[in-house]
């Protein structure tokens, strides 16, 4: 026949109730620690999604305002473009007129000094021109 086993001797009542203490205290410490690290991780989720909402706001206005900077420019451009225009179509007016000659901004020529040579003719023999008489 087998012998059965001894038992262990039981321990005293006040000793089993204050491990049973122990063990209940640090399950409440971890049961808390486990809370507070819950609560900061939810605080970390809801920073993290406001921290995307803002940079997606931010996004938004920044190609808002690149577009208005965009539209501005090509406003300004096309302006500049339509004076232009104008100021093309007032020229070929002003070219109907007569172009004036290059030359008369040189300085004029000078010509060179008539030399009259003496005549071999003598003066009498010259006859003036006929004069014409008008009768009245």
């Amino acid at each position: 026949m087998k012998t059965r086993a001894k038992r262990p001797a039981s321990k005293s009542h006040s000793a089993l109730q204050s491990a049973l203490d122990a063990a209940r205290e640090r399950w409440q410490a971890a049961k808390k620690s486990a809370k507070e690290a819950k609560q900061a991780a939810k605080g970390a989720r809801r920073q993290f999604k406001e921290a995307r909402k803002a940079l997606k706001r931010a996004k938004r206005e920044a190609v808002a305002l690149a577009r208005r900077l965009q539209s501005s420019v090509a406003r300004t451009a096309r302006s500049k473009k339509k004076a232009t225009r104008t100021k093309v179509v007032a020229k070929p007016a002003a070219r109907a007129q007569p172009k004036r000659r290059a030359t008369a901004k040189r300085p004029a020529r000078t010509k060179p000094p008539v030399v009259e040579l003496p005549s071999t003719i003598p003066p009498e023999n010259i006859s003036p021109a006929p004069q014409e008489t008008t009768a009245a």
